[in-house]
């Protein structure tokens, strides 16, 4: 039990734990395992995906800021501290979404590449600045972690990807740029078998 109590300990350091350093510098876009597939059909992770909306964040009437924005919502980890973030930020929920969400079982994480999205890209402080107005403050926003991909987001923009479930304990990285069906399906079932999530989707 005690080693149990520690390991768990250590898996939430910071807020992150394993996947920490995977996670930490990088800019990414996480979502559901089963919008992958159709992310890679279209070729764009989509501004308005066709997905039911009791499935977004937030209300169609109330969205989240970024997504009012026309934009995609993305984690910038760079330069993060997670337990100097929690101290300024106390209310942010970006712990919710990391390593992913409890109700999802799992989540599939995309790095993206900086330079790729520059043109389209607002940073988080920018982000802030434009929220910090009368009208904007009623949408949700995850102050000095959440940026924005304005429009829809190439895949090729992407530059790397992976599937983690069991609180960021198991980590199956697939290539997205070369999609393999197979093989992702073959990541899937194995998350299905050791949770029970996703069958659903």
């Amino acid at each position: 039990m005690v080693e149990d109590d520690r390991e768990r300990s250590e898996l939430k350091v910071g807020g992150m734990g394993a996947l920490h350093s995977q996670l930490h510098g990088g800019l990414w876009h996480t979502t559901r395992p089963d919008r992958v597939p159709s992310i890679v059909t279209f070729g764009s992770i989509m501004v308005e995906p066709n997905i039911d909306d009791k499935e977004r964040w937030g209300s169609r009437d109330r969205p989240p800021f970024v997504r009012k924005l026309g934009g995609i919502s993305l984690f910038d980890f760079d330069d993060f501290d997670p337990e100097n973030y929690a101290v300024s930020h106390p209310l942010s929920s970006w712990q919710y979404f990391v390593p992913h969400r409890h109700d999802w079982g799992g989540a599939v994480w995309l790095n993206i590449e900086r330079t790729a999205v520059s043109n389209s890209f607002i940073s988080p402080d920018e982000i802030v600045e434009r929220w910090d107005v009368t009208g904007n403050r009623g949408h949700n926003v995850m102050p000095r972690i959440e940026a924005a991909h304005l429009g829809n987001l190439p895949v090729s923009a992407i530059r790397s990807a992976f599937l983690t479930w069991d609180g960021g304990r198991e980590v199956r990285v697939f290539d997205i740029q070369n999609f393999d069906a197979g093989h992702f399906e073959g990541i899937v079932g194995e998350w299905h078998m050791a949770t029970g999530k996703g069958r659903e989707g």
